[in-house]
């Protein structure tokens, strides 16, 4: 694959490093030694604050992915496209802080539970606000300079290494909550500091527009891809946060913590697409200008694929050990068990539709991609609405593996008709197959955790179950060459460890 290759095995270094801490710390020390409600004020202030912070963007995220390439000029620094988006930007964050204060009574609420502990601690979503909109803007920046990395390094494991130090601190009893509230806004906070004093280390904060270059049909261009833009991002970022923000408002905080916590699990499953979608908008736009399609139709199938076989093994790992999971934190969480198996089940989706969005927000069908993006959007209301009332937290999961479900297939019928583009194949059925016979092994073993051997049974029978896992799994990818690319590979380490 190239650049996406090369860019997509350092990201995913420092994405599966950075997941190791937050296994840590949103898996392990924030169920155990933060209340719910303080879980649910965490959950809260990250969840609206990438809201805003989305809505401060104004689109123009979208129109570095999908314009940058008429822009693209080192010596002339790149006819002035930063200056462009520093100023927009800017804009667009004042924007957002109207926004929060006009919405800032209903975030709080009329729940007891939620209004006397969050009014604390809601304006804390300001500098998170204008922090996250810093590394947004500046991380797809150097993107399209073909220097992803730099913003996964910062936030996967930068951010995330921050954050463990702070909750330590807070489990060690060096201070209270509200001083952690303190901290880990800081810590949430730096990557938006260091992606901007490395950008102007590089040379490229260059803040003044060139107004020469944007001749009146680049600009209706610009606006064009900024209006449908800010329409994707916004609605993406309510997708992702909205059931949060309902269970909030529906069943409190604590059922917000306990849904935020066990709601991590299931993300795990979405690691592979983190730095492939990155770096792969950003070469999809160039190959769209360059129309070769052919190429865009490879990365379409290759990222299906292999996202699909990487998200089963995670998945079937996890669930494989869900009652594991439920052995190192609180009995009280155990009521986000399903929640766990949805979100799972609904990043698998996603992953399955390989670079189906990145394919069409860059194409010259972006306007059909807002609407999609939309639809899906009201689909996570109606099904949030529907569901949470009956199922809890539970019904918020399953509302979210509904509507990804609808999402992917929307985008796929419009590739394959429109382009006949189709990246499923047989091989996507026989992963299938083997994830669920690598999932036997799971039920057939027997429960190993002895509560009298806590932590030396609990590490034995994760080890056990994982192993069987994916030497099943891993064993029969590889001998019916699911994918020649992996096995390719697999070859290539063998042979490494060979002459070692």
């Amino acid at each position: 694959m190239g650049i996406i290759e090369k860019q997509s095995i350092k990201g995913s270094i420092y994405s599966y490093i950075g997941v190791a801490i937050g296994f840590v710390t949103a898996g392990l020390l924030l169920p155990n030694y933060f209340t719910k409600a303080q879980n649910g004020v965490i959950e809260l202030l990250t969840s609206w604050s990438l809201v805003f912070a989305t809505l401060a963007t104004m689109g123009l995220n979208n129109v570095t992915i999908r314009l940058f390439p008429w822009f693209r000029n080192k010596a002339n620094h790149h006819n002035g496209f930063f200056g462009i988006l520093f100023w927009v930007n800017m804009a667009g964050f004042l924007l957002a802080l109207i926004l929060y204060f006009i919405l800032r009574p209903w975030i709080i609420g009329e729940n007891p539970d939620s209004a006397g502990l969050l009014v604390k601690y809601v304006d804390f979503i300001i500098p998170l606000t204008a922090f996250t909109t810093i590394y947004l803007v500046i991380d797809i920046y150097y993107s399209v300079l073909m220097n992803a990395v730099r913003g996964i390094f910062l936030k996967e494991f930068v951010q995330r290494v921050l954050m463990l130090i702070v909750i330590l601190a807070f489990v060690a009893g060096l201070f209270k909550f509200s001083a952690f509230i303190l901290f880990y806004t800081a810590a949430l906070s730096l990557p938006g500091i260091i992606i901007a004093i490395l950008l102007m280390k590089d040379g490229e904060f260059q803040i003044r527009p060139q107004p020469g270059f944007l001749t009146p049909e680049l600009s209706k261009s610009v606006v064009s891809v900024a209006f449908f833009g800010i329409t994707i991002a916004f609605s993406n970022i309510l997708i992702l946060y909205l059931d949060r923000i309902l269970i909030n408002d529906m069943l409190g905080l604590e059922e917000l913590g306990t849904y935020g916590r066990m709601a991590f699990y299931g993300t795990l499953v979405s690691i592979p697409i983190r730095s492939v979608s990155k770096i792969s908008a950003v070469v999809t736009g160039q190959h769209w200008k360059d129309g070769d399609h052919d190429a865009i139709d490879r990365l379409y199938r290759d990222t299906s694929l292999h996202q699909l076989i990487f998200g089963l093994l995670i998945f079937i790992g996890i669930w494989g050990n869900v009652k594991n999971i439920f052995h190192m934190i609180p009995d009280s969480y155990a009521t986000g068990r399903y929640v766990i198996f949805y979100m799972g089940i609904s990043n698998l989706f996603i992953m399955a539709s390989g670079i189906s969005g990145s394919i069409m927000a860059t194409s010259s069908h972006y306007r059909l991609l807002a609407m999609f993006v939309v639809a899906f959007g009201i689909l996570v209301l109606a099904t949030n609405l529907i569901l949470i009332p009956v199922m809890g937290i539970a019904g918020a999961a399953l509302a979210s593996a509904i509507s990804a479900l609808f999402y992917a297939l929307m985008r796929y019928i419009f590739l394959w008709r429109r382009y006949g583009m189709q990246p499923y194949t047989w091989k996507h059925l026989i992963a299938i197959v083997i994830a669920v016979a690598a999932y036997v092994p799971a039920i057939l073993i027997p429960d190993l955790y002895r509560a009298n051997h806590h932590y030396l049974s609990l590490i034995f029978d994760i080890g056990v179950r994982s192993a069987a896992i994916s030497a099943v799994f891993i064993g029969a990818t590889l001998l019916l060459n699911i994918s020649p690319d992996l096995n390719r590979r697999w070859k290539v380490l063998i042979e490494g460890l060979r002459r070692k």
